[in-house]
């Protein structure tokens, strides 16, 4: 199948990805030569630019691609946040000028579930109203209208979220969200992970699949319901109430969208809910973190957890049980906790399933800390090594770097054979020594306090690691009761 695409953005890119995976040649336009240069560097399917706005542009592309060549065309372009006039010219000219252009064509256009107006909380399925009051939302009828009229699909998405992607999430951790309406319970949230939603995508174009779909996900909440459990995890407050915003550009609704129709042509969503995802996906929580800490809009919220960082034997865990006894916390190791979790000794995933499916391992374990409060964290000397580790340490808690020169962890280390990475050395101290280079940067940055341990007993240390603890928490306490 030959796939024009057109819009490789947060959904459209997904989309083209996985035809390409599947076989499926596929040709990506994007708005600006700029962005399809870019795109072609990094992707293997072809790029073109094209303003599907303009029907010239689209007639003379048709012309370069032979038309009739072309089997599916999708229109997953955006109106780039913009109003009713954007709208006419992205969604309704845009999908005229695919659809005459490329007339033998099998059509999908990428909707959305704000075209349902309901405000009472009822089930919504393909088949209810859907007559919006705002211009907006009568625009993408219009285009929905050309996509089945020409019996193609119309795929209606329901809020999208991804890695670098949850406006609920960012809004929570920002301080800047509310909810909206409905007695105090906020409108029903009904999302869709941009993978899933491309999942969909691709599901019903190689079905040919005609008519309307929602894209949803199974586990429709109430903003209430979503942001209590969200701020019982990231350690936030629970946002105030106010009245919907009369200004929302698709509108004020509440109501909660079934995916029962699509479910039954055999999709289902790899992420069933947002919490699924926040768990499951490696990337989601800690990109979004990463987004707020680096913002500098808010401080970003730390927990009340203590983190040790550094090198395989540097005493982390030694360390670390003694702050726990010292101050009545929990001590979690981050590699016990992979193990117990995967039921195998760390040795053994290294040797069975290698060391990049150990880090794997080892971020879930991450994330799977989230929520937790009072604990001092052991972890692992390479969990600096994953960018997507960092943003969540940065979050769980005040980071401590326990520095030992390599001679001396390699004598702590010498009679361990629970070290993969210095199993088979003939000369530890050099890999030691080669390893910190390569991750001081990172202990450095990460690190609120670095303690050199060399002349230092375990308890010595501890004691350092709780008062500077004790510090940082009581300073910051000061700070967020002023702000």
């Amino acid at each position: 199948m030959k796939v024009l695409i057109a819009g490789c953005g947060f959904v459209g890119e997904r989309v083209a990805d996985l035809l390409h995976a599947a076989g499926h040649e596929v040709i990506g336009l994007t708005h600006s030569p700029e962005s399809a240069a870019r795109l072609a560097t990094v992707k293997p399917w072809r790029t073109e630019s094209c303003d599907i706005s303009n029907s010239a542009d689209v007639i003379a592309l048709a012309a370069k691609l032979i038309a009739g060549s072309i089997d599916t065309v999708i229109h997953c372009a955006s109106s780039s946040r913009g109003g009713a006039e954007m709208y006419q010219a992205v969604y309704v000219d845009g999908m005229r000028h695919l659809t005459q252009a490329f007339p033998a064509a099998f059509p999908l256009y990428t909707s959305s579930t704000s075209v349902y107006p309901q405000q009472n909380g009822e089930i919504v399925d393909e088949t209810s109203f859907a007559d919006p009051d705002r211009d907006t939302g009568r625009l993408l009828r219009e285009a929905e209208n050309i996509a089945l009229d020409a019996k193609g699909t119309v795929a209606r998405l329901a809020g999208i979220y991804g890695p670098g992607r949850s406006f609920v999430l960012k809004n929570l951790l920002e301080g800047k969200a509310a909810i909206e309406g409905n007695n105090g319970q906020g409108r029903i949230l009904n999302q869709i992970h941009a993978d899933d939603a491309a999942s969909a995508v691709v599901h019903l174009v190689t079905q040919r699949l005609s008519g309307i779909y929602n894209i949803v996900d199974d586990a429709q909440v109430t903003q209430r319901q979503c942001v209590e459990r969200l701020c019982s995890i990231f350690g936030v407050k629970v946002p105030g109430t106010r009245e919907p915003d009369p200004n929302r550009k698709r509108g004020w609704s509440h109501k909660r969208v079934s995916n029962t129709k699509l479910h039954a042509t055999g999709w289902a969503p790899l992420y069933a809910s947002y919490f699924d995802a926040l768990r499951d996906d490696p990337d989601l929580a800690s990109s979004i973190l990463d987004l707020v800490q680096t913002s500098g809009e808010t401080p970003p919220s730390r927990q009340p957890n203590i983190l040790l960082i550094g090198l395989m034997g540097s005493g982390k865990t030694t360390v670390g049980r003694i702050v726990a006894q010292m101050i009545g916390f929990q001590i979690v190791d981050t590699d016990h906790l992979i193990a117990d979790t995967v039921g195998k000794s760390i040795p053994d995933i290294f040797a069975t399933e290698g060391e990049a499916a150990f880090r794997q391992h080892e971020s879930a374990a991450l994330r799977s800390l989230l929520g937790k409060r009072g604990c001092v964290i052991a972890t692992g000397g390479g969990i600096v090594t994953q960018p997507r580790n960092l943003a969540i340490l940065r979050h769980l808690g005040y980071i401590v770097w326990l520095d030992a020169d390599p001679e001396r962890l390699a004598r702590r280390t010498a009679m361990n054979t629970n070290r993969p990475l210095l199993n088979g050395e003939e000369n530890p101290k050099a890999k030691l020594e080669r390893l910190l280079n390569e991750r001081k940067p990172l202990y450095k940055s990460l690190a609120d306090l670095r303690i050199k341990t060399a002349e230092l007993t375990p308890q010595e240390t501890a004691y350092g690691v709780m008062e500077s603890a004790r510090v940082f928490f009581a300073r910051r306490q000061k700070i967020e009761s002023v702000t």
